[in-house]
Parts: C-alpha cells; sequence; structure tokens
C-alpha cells in the first residue's frame, strides 16, 4: 500500500486492512468472544422474551404496520445480536426462520398486515437474500401459505413459544376510535372549570 493511499485511510477515519490483528487481545470485542447461545431453542426463548417486552414489542409492532419487511426487521434484530455476542452467524442463520414466524405470529395477534420481504408482490419467483445467503423458494412459499393459513408451521418454533404467544393479551390500539359513545355535558352540572 502506498504512503498516499494510508494517509488518506487515516484522514477518512476508516480502519487500516489488518488494524484488527492489532488489538488488544484482552480487549477483543463482544462477537470475538465465545457466544452467549449455542442452542437454538435457547436463543429462541431468548428472542421471544427480548421482543416480547413491554418497551420494545409496541415500537417492534408499530414498524410492521408501517410497512416494513418482516425479513428486514429479523436481518437487523439477528446482526444485533451477533455483534453483542449473543450468537455466532451460523446461528444466526439457522434463526431466521424461526424468528421470521415469530414476527408474523406476533403481527397477527396484534391484527397487523405485514410484508414478509420488499418486491413479495413483484418478484415471486426469485430468492430473497438474507444475511449473504439465499433464503429457498420453497422456505418463501411456505411463508406465504403460513400467512394465508394464519398459522405457523408445526416444528418451526417451540410448542412452549406457540402458547406465549397465543396467551399474549392483545392490546386495543392508541389510535382506535373509541367504542363509547359522547356524553353530552350540561354546563350547569359540570362541576369542570372548563365545562362553563
Amino acid at each position: 500500500m502506498q504512503d498516499s493511499q494510508v494517509k488518506h485511510i487515516l484522514k477518512a477515519g476508516r480502519s487500516i486492512p489488518g488494524q484488527s490483528l492489532t488489538n488488544d487481545p484482552d480487549n477483543r470485542y463482544e462477537f470475538e468472544k465465545a457466544p452467549e447461545f449455542t442452542e437454538l431453542r435457547d436463543a429462541l426463548e431468548f428472542l421471544f422474551v427480548s421482543i416480547t417486552e413491554e418497551s420494545k414489542y409496541p415500537i417492534l409492532m408499530s414498524y410492521i404496520n408501517q410497512g416494513i419487511p418482516i425479513m428486514e426487521i429479523v436481518q437487523v434484530t439477528l446482526f444485533q445480536g451477533f455483534d453483542k455476542g449473543r450468537w455466532n452467524p451460523d446461528l444466526a442463520m439457522l434463526l431466521a426462520e424461526p424468528l421470521a414466524y415469530m414476527f408474523m405470529a406476533l403481527a397477527e395477534r396484534a391484527e397487523i398486515e405485514y410484508i414478509i420481504y420488499n418486491d413479495e408482490d413483484d418478484d415471486e419467483e426469485a430468492e430473497q437474500d438474507m444475511l449473504g445467503v439465499s433464503l429457498a423458494q420453497d422456505k418463501i412459499t411456505k411463508m406465504r401459505e403460513a400467512r394465508k393459513a394464519s398459522k405457523i408451521p408445526q416444528g418451526v418454533l417451540p410448542v412452549a413459544i406457540v402458547e406465549k404467544i397465543e396467551e399474549l393479551p392483545v392490546e386495543e390500539s392508541m389510535l382506535a376510535s373509541p367504542e363509547t359513545a359522547e356524553e353530552t355535558v350540561d354546563a350547569d352540572t359540570d362541576p369542570s372549570l372548563l365545562g362553563a
């Protein structure tokens, strides 16, 4: 590499090729350490608890409601888990399909229309590329059929997680119109300061 190229890279704030090999071995990145999860079932249970937390669940459902494809949310979720050292890339690939079904089931439970992946309607014959590996056409077809049937194929998710999804309470949307009729307020009997 020429000196001018190195100076350009340093000005841009990018890493020099091979720079990661000079990092202190005692202060490794999380993804360089042994993963927290090595079993599919344990990782799925962690993901279910994580995405159904009170702080995350409404946000994820709003993303799906806004039309963000489920496979994009899956990809971001799995990459963040890898970056934090929760699983390795192999386990991330194994988690992709069950996690997508988990999001689909949660969206159906909340009565939200969802998109599985971008250009789903335009290009049904194409294979979807995710995390650098193509998702086979038969898996995409299986996901579409599951959406039409409104049920998760048996064996994709552990039975305990399917039962937990079915037990989740369905919350009424804050944007939904109220079901009660408006009460007319008489200004003479209303003790409110705003009534007059």
